[in-house]
């Protein structure tokens, strides 16, 4: 096969993935708190003496955009957004989780959860605990919370050091190694929700034009097969 066939390959292959990933985000496109994710691409050099060296396409990771969504206001007291690069803490079954999306909720026993039924901690690892008769509330910009005017505990929001190295569990939940720090420059705000970061147009468009790639690239491997094909035939009619 013609080492052609094989570079166009590498970059079918990581059209795919491309594509992944860009129909991640536009489904994500209304998901509280979601970063939008993008592959990174670069050219991977193979020796193929005695000729120069061969560039395949190499998809060797994906990033996260880290910049903020916009801020929809929702009235709802358990619904938080954070100003600033932080996370809230989050309890699973797996140890501590990491996330953006504060639309939270109380519930049949009173704790404080994410949709998805995981408590959210406060500073000291503990969780957050409402009454019956609780329903004056309040939230500070530094997550310190107020249930009818009482201090009841303070949020726990954190930051690290390198965002990247975050590994995404579900659409808006992750898992990291570092240690996290309690925040210094994030602030809280109640009664708003981030928004996705996704850009939809963009992603639509990025779309259509990784579509348009995989099909000029099929027609150009197809046309590589053909060449092939008429050489094979001409060789065997030589001989």
């Amino acid at each position: 096969m013609d080492n052609g066939i094989y570079i166009a390959l590498s970059r079918e292959l990581g059209l795919f993935r491309d594509m992944d990933a860009t129909a991640n985000n536009i489904a994500n496109a209304n998901t509280a708190g979601y970063n939008a994710e993008h592959m990174l691409f670069r050219s991977y050099l193979v020796k193929d003496d005695p000729r120069p060296r061969m560039a395949f396409a190499h998809d060797i990771a994906t990033f996260r955009r880290t910049d903020m969504g916009s801020l929809r206001t929702t009235g709802n007291a358990l619904d938080i957004a954070i100003a600033g690069p932080g996370y809230f803490v989050v309890e699973t079954p797996l140890g501590e989780r990491y996330t953006r999306a504060g639309n939270f909720q109380v519930d049949g026993r009173g704790v404080l959860i994410t949709p998805d039924g995981y408590p959210v901690l406060d500073t000291a690892g503990q969780r957050i605990i409402f009454n019956e008769d609780d329903h004056d509330i309040s939230i500070g910009e530094a997550g310190n919370l107020k249930v009818n005017g009482e201090d009841r505990a303070i949020i726990g929001v954190v930051e690290f050091g390198n965002e990247q190295l975050m590994e995404r569990l579900s659409s808006s939940l992750f898992k990291t190694d570092e240690i996290p720090t309690l925040t210094e420059t994030s602030r809280v705000v109640q009664g708003v929700l981030e928004e996705s970061n996704v850009q939809p147009v963009i992603e639509l468009t990025h779309m259509m034009a990784i579509s348009r790639e995989v099909s000029n690239t099929a027609k150009f491997i197809e046309t590589m097969y053909d060449l092939q094909r008429k050489a094979s035939n001409t060789l065997a009619r030589q001989s």
